[in-house]
């Protein structure tokens, strides 16, 4: 009897510690990361395209990239934080919150509170059947198109932004007015040099 109770608190032990993946591996954190530099001069990143979505400290979500957020370390956390993919790794996969006074500047990216019906939504359907909600198939092959008719124009961010929390990024066209929805594993595997 003690030795299957012993082994029953081991078993539930092991399941509660089972490891969450990140919302970003150690990979794409160090692509994201890389700072090209030509005569001294920092380039943007081949990955600025990425929106990335990162927590303030009045229960925002703040719509950045990696450039923005190179700022924010150099600016105001390097003395802190050692490197700049510690920084990216806190702020994208830890729910390291930034201070909402940063974000003064007006050229800065939008900041915005999730819409409490899409999150009780999300929550209700879990989060494949919410994906299967706010997506249709594509033209293109192999990609799936975010579903903007299921949407009305306060619930996009948050739409977006689930998805985001998901492993999913949303890129536009804007020239064809289309949202695509990619795995971010997928995202990174893309060449761009």
């Amino acid at each position: 009897m003690k030795k299957s109770l012993t082994l029953l608190m081991s078993l539930c032990f092991l399941i509660s510690c089972e490891r969450k993946e990140p919302n970003f591996s150690k990979e794409m954190i160090e692509k994201l990361a890389i700072e090209d530099k030509v005569d001294g001069s920092v380039l943007p990143s081949v990955y600025t395209f990425v929106d990335l979505y990162v927590l303030t400290n009045n229960k925002e979500v703040h719509l950045s990239n990696n450039n923005e957020l190179l700022f924010f370390y150099k600016e105001y956390y390097s003395k802190t934080i050692k490197s700049f993919e510690e920084f990216l790794n806190a702020v994208l996969n830890k729910e390291f919150v930034l201070d909402k006074g940063l974000f003064k500047n007006p050229a800065y990216l939008r900041s915005f509170k999730l819409n409490q019906k899409t999150e009780t939504e999300y929550s209700d359907l879990g989060f494949d059947k919410f994906l299967k909600k706010y997506s249709k198939s594509s033209k293109r092959k192999n990609e799936i198109e975010l579903n903007k008719s299921n949407l009305k124009a306060n619930e996009y961010l948050t739409v977006v932004y689930l998805l985001f929390i998901n492993r999913y990024d949303v890129s536009s066209d804007c020239y064809l007015g289309i949202d695509y929805i990619r795995k971010r594993e997928d995202s990174f595997k893309l060449s761009y040099k």
